[in-house]
């Protein structure tokens, strides 16, 4: 599949650009496999493509990853586990992986199957697609086989080539299973589906190659040789040329066109062609290159591969980007998936396995529409999470708060969590046009339902139930603004959340100590804000924690009495604390764990990890992380209204910090309601 062809004209050696033609599909007489492509060799122009082509790459590996997202799964498996069991055991996640890749780079993936003596699978491994051909049809129109080369580039006449049967139509004990989709026009093979982009691919590794020979070549202008003493032979003239070439050019590409003439009475002649404009000739080249292999591969939005657009950036794009994963899912990954899936359901009911299969997404579950009328089953395959995965990530999702009091949107809400805290009715509260309900009859009452005042403890007994967290405890003072806290969006790293929603003010002064050179120093230690690992070291923003109610569940009743179970001591004394603006480092967290703080609540008395399990076993509280800016020189970014609307923010790998998603989470909304692992209730 070369597009580029060396020709002789006028006695000058010249490259021509040829026109991109599918790949020829050809039988020949002597031969029992059908040949694909210039030299029965192109699925390894499609992989040199893949390699050399950093776009074709990109995209490539990035479609792979998104059809495989996971691994596979099915909806039923819990209603059919001997199935799924053996559906596992016959098929490992590394020989699917590699089918799938197969399948998306070269149009096709290939299963080889093994039976066992009774006719039924064994298992199922991945086989390279490169290395098959296919056999000539039956009468009937059907490949029965495939021939194994391990290079078709070497393969000679001669040489014995292995003979594999399709699936189903032999009683040897290995066949050979393409997964494949119907291409117009292509019987035996079938291409992939940016096959027409493949020039650009072509075309933008021989740009790379072009500026490394320039690289090579000290950035010397092509030139032009002229011979004027007469024309040899094309022997001569080859020899002539090899021998200038060796000398003038790098390794990579002609730098040089050897002319000749017969004008015999000028001498030879060594004459620069320029190319104006060269940089914006190959930068549009490029530009032009991508583009192409995008709309061949159908990339709904250059951010699906993290590739920004002149003045845009990934955290301005939110709605973009989840339109074009919603568009890309659809007319590009899912129909990948399903010519996989019903491939393995094809296989799999040899062995009498009927399981509802599908690719557990990488689409991320901030993008799924929850108000919808779909079956658990039906969300399990659109999410690739089961049910009960998700109504455990969602217990704190959508929570509004005011005054760090839940709101709720209906009335009837807001009484059943008024029930819950021991008080009766709601009252409402308006924000931004919008009425919230909120629970108990007043503002006033809500506290008062959690905290009874006949059971608050004296400052002396506080210490004693807190300990550490009760010295530690401090107000932030005002040199430090409050902008925003989380509680379950537990993925954004800390340094992009401060960066997303503060700037730091640009003063003249500290321009020019900029320019100079210098920075300003603030002191990051002052009374009521001392510094915390978690904190910008040059005291920019600063995080801190505070306690909070972090369970919905209906509050238990007390069996003896009758009436609901009240707060502990710890938790009672904990929202007192935060209620009054109180709040703690991390570390002042992890201090307060190892002191033994509440440890007489822990397993046998022991100390526990206050971080993870807060008041103990039932617990119904939880950690939140605030954010603080450094009131002098930061102000609200840009960004500030529009994440209030949407909770997002643009998200790295990094989480930190590590076990916040421990924090947010009630020990009641834990397994075994925080009991320690191996827990099991007492028998009655």
């Amino acid at each position: 599949m070369n597009l580029y062809s060396m020709k002789h004209k006028s006695n000058i050696h010249i490259l021509e650009l040829n026109a991109y033609t599918a790949p020829r599909v050809y039988e020949e007489r002597n031969k029992d496999f059908v040949s694909i492509g210039e030299d029965n060799n192109y699925y390894q122009y499609i992989i040199d493509r893949y390699i050399g082509s950093t776009t074709n790459h990109a995209i490539l590996n990035g479609v792979t990853n998104f059809v495989y997202g996971h691994g596979i799964d099915a909806t039923d498996s819990s209603e059919k586990p001997e199935q799924y069991a053996q559906m596992r055991s016959l098929l490992k996640n590394k020989d699917l992986f590699r089918v799938v890749q197969d399948f998306v780079i070269l149009g096709e993936g290939a299963f080889q199957v093994t039976y066992n003596s009774e006719r039924k699978i064994d298992k199922l491994t991945y086989f390279p697609r490169q290395t098959l051909r296919a056999e000539k049809c039956n009468d009937k129109g059907e490949i029965e086989a495939y021939y194994y080369h391990p290079d078709w580039k070497e393969y000679k006449r001669n040489d014995v080539l292995k003979r594999i049967p399709v699936f189903g139509t032999s009683n040897e004990q290995n066949e050979i299973f393409i997964v494949k989709k119907y291409v117009v026009g292509f019987h035996y093979y079938s291409l992939p589906s940016y096959c027409a982009s493949l020039p650009y691919a072509l075309l933008e590794e021989e740009i790379s190659a072009y500026l490394i020979n320039e690289t090579q070549n000290g950035f010397s202008g092509t030139k032009v040789v002229n011979f004027n003493n007469g024309v040899p032979d094309k022997e001569k003239q080859i020899q002539i040329k090899n021998d200038i070439l060796g000398k003038l050019t790098g390794s990579i590409g002609d730098k040089v066109i050897v002319a000749f003439n017969s004008n015999q009475e000028s001498a030879t002649t060594v004459d620069d062609i320029s190319l104006n404009n060269a940089p914006e000739h190959y930068a549009y080249l490029s530009e032009e290159c991508v583009k192409k292999l995008m709309v061949g591969h159908r990339i709904t939005s250059p951010l699906l591969l993290g590739i920004r657009e002149s003045g845009g950036g990934l955290g301005n794009n939110a709605d973009e980007i989840q339109t074009a994963t919603d568009l890309f899912d659809n007319i590009v990954i899912r129909p990948a998936q399903d010519i996989v899936i019903d491939a393995l359901d094809d296989l799999l009911a040899t062995n009498d396995i009927a399981l509802n299969l599908y690719f557990k997404t990488l689409k991320p579950l901030d993008f799924m529409d929850e108000d919808t009328d779909l079956t658990d089953e039906q969300v399990e395959e659109e999410t690739g999470i089961k049910q009960e995965d998700i109504d455990e990530q969602k217990v704190e999702v959508d929570l509004h708060k005011i005054d760090g009091i839940l709101v709720f949107e209906t009335k009837e809400e807001a009484e059943e969590q008024a029930e819950k805290l021991g008080c009766k009715g709601y009252h409402e509260h308006e924000e931004d046009g919008k009425i919230w309900y909120m629970p108990c009859e007043s503002h006033d009452d809500y506290p008062t339902a959690i905290n009874l005042s006949e059971n608050e403890l004296s400052e002396d007994e506080t210490k004693n139930v807190l300990g550490l967290l009760a010295d530690r405890g401090q107000k932030m003072n005002d040199d430090y603004v409050f902008v925003d806290e989380i509680d379950n969006d537990n993925d954004i790293d800390n340094e992009d959340w401060a960066n997303y929603l503060i700037k730091e003010k640009q003063t003249t002064l500290s321009k020019i100590k900029g320019l100079l050179g210098f920075k300003d120093e603030i002191d990051s230690r002052k009374k009521g804000n001392v510094f915390s690992v978690l904190d910008s070291p040059n005291g920019v923003y600063k995080i801190r924690y505070t306690y909070a109610v972090g369970s919905t569940k209906k509050m238990k009743k007390n069996k003896e009495t009758g009436k609901l179970n009240e707060s502990r001591d710890f938790c009672r004394n904990m929202m007192n604390m935060a209620r009054s603006g109180i709040v703690w480092t991390i570390e002042d967290i992890d201090d307060a764990s190892r002191e033994g703080v509440n440890k007489e609540l822990g397993h046998k008395g022991r100390k526990y990890d206050l971080f993870k399990f807060k008041g103990g076993v039932y617990c119904r509280h939880k950690w939140v992380r605030k954010l603080y800016r450094l009131r002098a020189n930061t102000e609200e970014s840009n960004n500030l209204e529009d994440y209030k609307a949407t909770r997002t923010i643009p998200k790295r790998y990094d989480r930190n910090p590590p076990g916040s998603k421990q924090a947010v989470k009630a020990p009641e909304n834990m397994k075994n309601n925080g009991h320690y692992p191996g827990w099991k209730p007492k028998k009655k």
